[in-house]
């Protein structure tokens, strides 16, 4: 009888408090969730100069990124793993069912007179614009305003952290073509981007390098500095999200 009654306890009240104890931690105990996607892989090698490949060096930052997540206390979804093709379709599905709070799409980039450096950061303009938003805003790109703006404050935090000018460049590519005006200072892109198309959460493409830069070229070949960089990314993104509505 002693023993029915203490089954009765346990079930009526011990079980009932360590269910609503266990519902009130692990949602503080979550980790906050970020993707990375190291665009390209496999026979897919993106672009090259020389004997350098743009899926390498997506992906060498990709772990580097990931590491500096992990080690700050975040979950990473690394969308691809290793030197493998990733359909487009199957890349937009991945990250838009993470329930991630931000993405960074990596892409390495190659410019003709090879003075051009890293980092950029491309956004997707939205769809329209509110009367009165800034004229530097095109309004062709296929994300909704809120979301742009919430991929602007992404940007802009990880630009700043990263020391280079946060407004936005009046590139309309990175490349730099023949006749356009440069912005020395501003390093991000508002431009429509297929990796960016689709997505509904805040998301920048980040190009650190350049592969025709040798002097990009050698400073992420030293593992100090990629680590630094990572670890900037890190810190604006994470302020970012603290900011974040």
């Amino acid at each position: 009888m002693k023993v029915s009654n203490n089954i009765h306890f346990i079930y009526r009240f011990i079980l009932p408090f360590l269910c609503l104890l266990l519902a009130l931690v692990s949602p503080a105990m979550a980790k906050t969730r970020v993707v990375i996607d190291a665009s390209h892989g496999g026979s897919d090698i993106g672009i090259e100069a020389g004997s350098e490949t743009e899926k390498d060096w997506n992906y060498k930052i990709a772990q580097a990124l990931q590491k500096a997540f992990e080690d700050a206390g975040y979950e990473v979804v690394l969308i691809r793993k290793g030197d493998t093709s990733v359909p487009p379709e199957k890349r937009v599905e991945a990250t838009n069912t993470s329930q991630a709070a931000l993405a960074i799409i990596l892409h390495a980039d190659r410019e003709w007179t090879g003075a051009q450096r890293g980092p950029f950061l491309v956004v997707e303009p939205p769809s329209r614009v509110e009367p009165g938003e800034s004229a530097e805003i095109q309004k062709w790109g296929f994300t909704t305003l809120s979301q742009f703006r919430s991929s602007l404050r992404l940007a802009r935090a990880v630009a700043q952290r990263l020391g280079v000018g946060t407004e936005i460049s009046n590139l309309s590519d990175s490349r730099g073509t023949m006749g356009e005006a440069t912005n020395a200072e501003g390093r991000i892109l508002c431009v429509p981007h297929q990796s960016l198309r689709y997505l509904t959460l805040p998301s920048v493409v980040l190009v650190p390098l350049f592969l025709t830069s040798k002097s990009d070229i050698k400073k992420f070949s030293v593992g100090s500095s990629m680590t630094q960089f990572a670890t900037q990314v890190v810190a604006g993104s994470s302020e970012f999200l603290q900011g974040a509505p």
